[in-house]
């Protein structure tokens, strides 16, 4: 176990944590109205063009909207103890990387879960969602994070996008999905809409899926009218089966070479006792996900796409995810 947890952990830096500022672009109106053009850089926004906004997810003006967790709180959610069975948050990561290549982040999912009341609430952040990077401050995709600055660079736009502390990750390769999918035996997914993607058939409803249908079932995008909501969606599908593979296995003695096929493919900073803990007393929780919708709009700023949500969206998800965190 130690062994093969050795190959797959890989620990973040260790960062300050920093107040939540929902920020606003100068010039932006409200929700339905264009962003202001940022000039020239479309990718380059000065932090000086942003302002600090403290109001409900209502809109009612609010000083107490930006603290919503005191020092306690962060320091609790961001050194959980699982073996003590706390919630805390996890940010999963799919990264098309490939040799010589960072790539990019084009799957992240940010997972709180509760064993008090035996429950997951899951959001899946769109990759062309517009935010401002922690390390320059310019506005940038999200999914961009990644190739600047690696998983600690996402894991830090995605606490400065909904402050909330994220405890642990786990990163996946995509192209090793197809070997992960086929050492759990395959998954089950039910296709809410039947296509045809590279050669491949995806008839309506439940099915069974190997290796490579599931890499092909989970990449494609253009042709689902919800864009990358669908694929998102279907990704989700994949790897909520997949956990419950993981956690269906009938003894904890069969993990070491689970783990061995997978290390290639996966990073965490979870330890081997973080994966025993979970597989003993987070099962439940994984089990009843509820999933939030990051409301926004697709906008095209300077020629290039964005998904643009506004800051009374992004309160609305840190309270619920922190009500979730803070239930009993």
């Amino acid at each position: 176990m130690n062994k093969t947890m050795d190959a797959m952990y890989e620990p973040l830096p260790s960062v300050k944590w920093v107040d939540p500022v929902f920020e606003r672009e100068l010039g932006a109106q409200s929700e339905d109205s264009a962003i202001a053009s940022p000039g020239p850089d479309s990718s380059a926004v000065d932090s000086s063009l942003v302002v600090p906004v403290a109001t409900t997810a209502g809109g009612t003006n609010d000083s107490q909207a930006l603290s919503l967790l005191n020092e306690k709180d962060v320091e609790r959610l961001r050194h959980p103890s699982l073996s003590d069975e706390d919630p805390f948050t996890i940010l999963l990561l799919g990264v098309d990387e490939r040799a010589g290549d960072r790539g990019r982040s084009d799957t992240m999912i940010l997972l709180t879960l509760q064993p008090k009341t035996q429950s997951a609430v899951a959001i899946s952040i769109p990759r062309d969602t517009r935010v401002l990077m922690p390390n320059s401050g310019k506005y940038d995709k999200i999914n961009h994070a990644y190739a600047f600055g690696g998983t600690s660079l996402s894991v830090e736009a995605v606490e400065h996008l909904f402050g909330i502390p994220i405890a642990y990750y786990m990163k996946t390769n995509m192209e090793g999905l197809v070997g992960i999918v086929d050492t759990l035996g395959g998954v089950d997914v039910n296709n809410e809409r039947a296509f045809n993607y590279e050669g491949l058939t995806f008839p309506l409803g439940e099915q069974h899926l190997g290796g490579n249908e599931a890499l092909a079932y989970s990449r494609m995008r253009k042709e689902d009218p919800h864009g990358d909501f669908g694929r998102t969606q279907r990704q989700r599908q994949i790897l909520s089966d997949a956990v419950d593979r993981v956690t269906r296995i009938s003894s904890i003695t069969k993990l070491p070479r689970l783990l061995s096929q997978l290390s290639d493919y996966v990073r965490t900073n979870l330890t081997s006792q973080n994966m025993i803990d979970l597989a003993l007393n987070y099962r439940p929780a994984i089990k009843n996900v509820e999933t939030l919708n990051l409301q926004g709009q697709g906008k095209m700023i300077n020629g290039i796409y964005y998904y643009a949500v506004t800051p009374e969206a992004r309160q609305a998800i840190q309270k619920e995810m922190v009500n979730h965190l803070n239930a009993t």
